[in-house]
């Protein structure tokens, strides 16, 4: 840009018919790379205003390190897991989309991690877009033992959430989520796996929708029994014009 004002300042102060051809030339090649560039840098900025939910971006963690929770006072690690082999949909087509422009796509691990406060803003529009307006998860953050949260390079892919003492005996699943792109990928298999071994000595027991049929198979898989079938569950939370299905079945794990 300052070459381009340089250039500009010096045709100005020369008679036009003084001017070679070639400096014109590249004179307007220059202003055509330059509004290029500048346009490149309005369609790739993302402020925190106006994000898209699948692109919202957490605030970069300089330093990872253990911490002890105020529940159980349990010393937590600051990862579960980190998954390097695992390639989802999104990732398998992110790679086939550079290998057609003969790019390298550089492929980051998807890492498990506990709930923290840099997560709740971006899970709560996650929560708004996918489920219904005004699920607030902060609460989540005075067991953080008992959640999970899924990233790929600063993005939140999948989470859920585990209340620990709904009854003496019983612990609730409220949310288990992945976006779609990263789904049939094992993440949401491997929450609930996490979220089942932090609750152990309870039944585990948790509302899914009737019609969501690859979840109800999840849950089977890992011995989940149907207790009842609820009408016209989730009318409370859903809007009016929702075409989702209302109705919902409640599932227990048993100790």
């Amino acid at each position: 840009m300052e070459l381009l004002e340089q250039l500009k300042n010096t045709i100005a102060n020369i008679d036009d018919d003084n001017v070679p051809s070639w400096v014109r030339r590249y004179y307007h090649k220059l202003a055509l790379t330059c509004r290029k560039n500048s346009a490149h840098l309005k369609q790739v900025v993302v402020t925190d205003e106006n994000v898209d939910e699948d692109c919202i971006l957490l605030e970069k963690l300089t330093i990872n390190c253990p911490f002890t929770t105020s529940y159980t006072f349990r010393t937590l690690k600051p990862f579960i897991l980190i998954d390097g082999k695992t390639v989802p949909p999104r990732l398998e087509l992110l790679s086939e989309i550079c290998s057609r422009q003969h790019r390298r796509y550089k492929r980051h691990p998807i890492v498990y991690k506990y709930l923290q406060k840099r997560h709740v803003r971006a899970i709560n529009k996650l929560c708004s877009t996918h489920f219904w307006p005004g699920i607030d998860i902060s609460e989540a953050l005075e067991f953080p033992e008992f959640s999970v949260v899924v990233e790929y390079h600063r993005i939140v892919i999948g989470f859920g959430f585990l209340v620990p003492d709904v009854t003496h005996s019983d612990a609730y699943i409220s949310f288990i989520f992945t976006l779609p792109g990263w789904r049939r990928a094992g993440i949401a298999r491997y929450m609930l796996y996490h979220l089942i071994n932090t609750c152990r000595g309870k039944d585990i027991t948790l509302h899914v929708s009737a019609s969501n049929t690859s979840a109800l198979l999840l849950y089977q898989q890992f011995a989940f029994k149907p207790e009842e079938f609820i009408q016209n569950f989730y009318d409370k939370f859903m809007p009016p014009t929702s075409t989702e299905c209302r109705h919902a079945f409640f599932l227990r794990l048993c100790k």
